[in-house]
């Protein structure tokens, strides 16, 4: 008896904790100029950094304006760029190869200035940069370095997938965590939350999952990819399907990080992926080069 209300109040406080998700504007956003991929929101959600289909070049849309500026025409600018915190800049790495090796640089553009400066040389092994207040920091090597200016307080604020570890630094100290042992050799889309005390991931053979800093899971949120943090209580992703060669099936999910609940926001046969996430904005792309902005009301 004991056991069986037990079972009650969990299905009685999963019921209460349960959110209420819908889209309330789901327009198209695609630039002028054709095809367009890989789209980054800054923070405000003001501005969308957007690519090609192979991350060649670099360009910002301005939502309040209608106007794209180019940033770059560099092969691989278009890989992860990241917004500053207040989105006047955005850091982007280049690819270049010398001697057979590929190495990337990491350069800021200044979006109100429209000028750019190398932040570091052509290197090997640079990370995805992270922004962090009056600038960035970004792991190359076993180093963790920090632009000119920037300041670093005490939430842990860079999260990097190395060799089958996940690497957390503020820093000052950094950590390694290993969430699964031996039973995960990847990580994919590592990504803190907006309030510096969370990690979402995609942990090859386990599907997305949040993490807390020491590396505890929190959650398994199931089969998904491309997780980017929707607040700090939701992951979107992509739920996908495919036949071997390409895919067949893509929608935008929104994920409960509390209770699993996955709430659909778009079509399978829609073919949405790649999300981007910020000031309660998803952007997406298709297969075709096609951007869409989803905007939701979640309740109780």
């Amino acid at each position: 008896m004991k056991m069986k209300l037990t079972i009650a109040l969990l299905a009685c406080a999963a019921t209460l904790s349960a959110q209420n998700v819908s889209v309330t504007r789901h327009t198209e956003v695609t630039p002028e100029g054709g095809a367009a991929y890989f789209p980054v929101l800054s923070p405000d959600g003001s501005k969308m950094a957007y690519t090609s289909s192979d991350y060649t070049g670099l360009k910002v849309l301005d939502f309040t304006t209608g106007n794209s500026q180019v940033v770059s025409f560099s092969a691989g600018a278009g890989f992860d760029p990241v917004f500053s915190t207040d989105g006047s800049a955005i850091y982007y790495r280049q690819q270049s190869t010398v001697g057979g090796q590929k190495l990337r640089s990491l350069s800021e553009y200044n979006l109100d200035q429209k000028s750019e400066r190398q932040l570091i040389a052509p290197t090997r092994d640079l990370k995805r940069p992270a922004a962090i207040a009056g600038g960035m920091a970004v792991f190359a090597g076993n180093k963790l370095f920090k632009s000119v200016g920037a300041r670093i307080n005490s939430l842990y604020v860079y999260s990097v997938a190395q060799e089958g570890t996940i690497v957390v630094c503020d820093g000052k100290t950094s950590r390694v965590l290993r969430p699964y042992g031996n039973q995960v050799r990847s990580y994919l889309w590592t990504t803190l939350s907006p309030d510096g005390t969370k990690i979402a991931t995609y942990a090859i053979g386990k599907g997305v999952v949040v993490l807390d800093l020491d590396g505890k899971v929190l959650a398994e949120l199931g089969d998904f990819e491309a997780p980017a943090w929707y607040g700090n209580d939701f992951v979107a992703a992509a739920r996908t399907t495919d036949d071997g060669h390409q895919y067949t099936a893509s929608q935008i999910v929104l994920l409960d990080r509390h209770n699993r609940q996955v709430h659909n926001l778009t079509a399978p046969d829609e073919m949405g992926m790649n999300p981007s996430a910020a000031a309660g904005k998803i952007v997406y792309n298709t297969p075709e080069g096609k951007l869409f902005m989803l905007e939701l009301n979640i309740t109780k």
